[in-house]
């Protein structure tokens, strides 16, 4: 059974009315077990919450049950190695948030049972780039 790990955009998705079926994929896989998470994408998604209680609840809820894939030095350090080889690629491409590059670097890390999965253009370069799996959902329209 593959493991997705579900970057912040997916989270983020899966609370908008637009795309109901992002939330539902993601019901789905968090029941059955498929979804992990990592240290990057909570400091993420844990930005949101505006008051102490909604962190704790937000938190217990939805990654505290989860298997958390560690951020190892030898994930920081494909990070940045992946930042340079996509900067002596093409210009600018190396351009993307420093956080895409660790989440991207923890699930390589990881292996090929998990699969990056996520609604990111920015992730979306950097796993093209390195060849690992992942999953990118489609947009569905401007702003989606």
């Amino acid at each position: 059974m593959p493991l997705f790990l579900a970057d912040t955009s997916i989270w983020a998705w899966a609370q908008r009315s637009e795309r109901p079926d992002i939330r539902e994929k993601l019901a789905d896989r968090y029941e059955s077990g498929e979804i992990v998470t990592c240290v990057p994408v909570i400091l993420e998604a844990m930005h949101r919450p505006e008051t102490a209680g909604q962190y704790r609840e937000q938190f217990d809820r939805l990654f505290a049950p989860l298997e958390r894939l560690p951020l190892g030095n030898a994930s920081v350090e494909r990070a940045l190695g992946v930042q340079r080889d996509l900067a002596a690629a093409s210009n600018g491409n190396h351009r993307r948030p420093a956080i895409d590059f660790l989440i991207a670097a923890t699930a390589e890390a990881a292996g090929e049972e998990v699969i990056l999965w996520s609604f990111d253009r920015d992730l979306k370069v950097i796993c093209e780039h390195t060849g690992q799996p992942s999953e990118s959902e489609i947009s569905t329209g401007p702003g989606h």
